[in-house]
């Protein structure tokens, strides 16, 4: 048996498992999505594949144990891998607060902390390439009635552990949180301000290296266009975020600025990349997107939703010359039943590397479904 059949198979005797031992404990849920991709590119001097890619094909539970924990697990089967998403133990036997142990997003970016089911475009932005999403640690979460707060101490991905053991080396720790308010909030009328900072080591201690590269907002190509390489002698890598939403009715304003700073000590020259984002969305129709935990979320059924992003990421400091790229897309999105989306976009592409562009279009459609 193969390794991805091993692994296939121990992950969904663990998704069965705790099925069945779900109802001892309370309420399961049984959760997932499918996001089915497809891309034509109009390429410029790169080559971009054209065809599908199964984004994300996950299966999970989620359920009350008593009144103060609750828990939850998710598998993601895309492209025939196997990997785990949120996997978690929450206790929230505290006033106002929760204790969270387990894999789950670090607290840090809007637009990573927005579901995939509800985001306005397809893939996330640019610059949220500088951020961690999962990781496996400890966090606590608190919020009133206009504000919440989030911190996490956490330390790497499920799956570096075999290799860092391997290599030999102490597990790269970090610490990151989340602050946001809602000064205006009623119905149809939100506005949204938050900051989020985190800091950490180096993946493992005999690895002191990072790395950031993004891809052209689709996954369907394996293709970064921009990339900083391999930075050694790394001692810490520090990111700060600064984010904000505005909703009116029908059209929600969302921005962020996302940096990353990799400090090698030393006397080493440490290196600065930062990117941001602006993108607008409006629901045609009568409808308009919710609000819930920081984030927008989907508007009614039938909807019609048209969008436009500008984002930019640049991976250029001192001697590290990974390249800047600017991205603007148009959306069209269509709520066709309950948890049912299609979605249409078109993406411009203009990067430069070390003084050579590259101006690709991209075509990308998805078929949605979630439970």
């Amino acid at each position: 048996m193969n390794s991805i059949s091993k692994y296939g198979v121990l992950a969904i005797t663990a998704v069965v498992g705790v099925a069945v031992m779900a109802p001892a404990m309370a309420s399961p849920e049984p959760r997932g999505r499918i996001h089915l991709d497809y891309a034509v590119h109009d390429e410029d001097n790169v080559e971009l594949a054209d065809g599908f890619r199964l984004r994300r094909a996950r299966l999970g539970v989620s359920g009350s144990i008593d009144d103060n924990w609750s828990y939850q697990s998710e598998i993601d089967f895309a492209e025939n891998g196997v990997a785990f998403r949120d996997a978690y133990l929450r206790y929230r036997g505290f006033e106002n607060g929760a204790l969270t142990i387990g894999n789950f997003k670090v607290p840090f970016g809007m637009d990573q902390l927005t579901s995939s089911n509800h985001l306005a475009f397809i893939e996330r932005s640019l610059p949220t390439d500088f951020t961690q999403s999962r990781r496996l640690g400890v966090g606590y979460s608190s919020s009133g009635d206009n504000w919440a707060f989030s911190s996490m101490l956490f330390g790497q991905e499920v799956g570096t552990n075999n290799t860092r053991v391997a290599e030999g080396g102490d597990e790269g720790m970090g610490v990151g949180a989340r602050f946001f308010g809602t000064p205006i909030r009623s119905d149809d009328n939100v506005f949204h301000l938050g900051v989020a900072l985190t800091t950490e080591n180096p993946a493992h201690s005999e690895d002191e290296t990072a790395r950031f590269r993004s891809r052209p907002e689709s996954r369907v190509t394996g293709v970064r266009l921009v990339d900083t390489g391999t930075i050694a002698d790394v001692d810490s890598i520090n990111r700060l975020g600064i984010e904000a939403g505005y909703q009116v009715g029908p059209l929600v304003i969302q921005g962020e600025y996302l940096t990353a700073n990799v400090d090698r000590g030393n006397g080493l020259d440490s290196f600065d990349f930062d990117g941001y984002y602006a993108q607008a969305s409006y629901v045609i129709g009568g409808s308009q997107r919710s609000y819930r935990g920081g984030a927008f979320r989907n508007p009614a059924v039938g909807s019609w939703e048209v969008g436009l992003r500008y984002s930019n990421i640049n991976l250029n400091d001192g001697d590290v010359q990974g390249g800047e790229q600017n991205n603007v897309t148009l959306g069209l999105n269509w709520y066709a039943a309950r948890n049912v989306r299609f979605m249409w976009n078109y993406i411009m592409v203009d990067a430069e590397v070390a003084g050579v562009s590259e101006k690709p279009n991209i075509f990308l459609f998805r078929t949605q479904v979630s439970f």
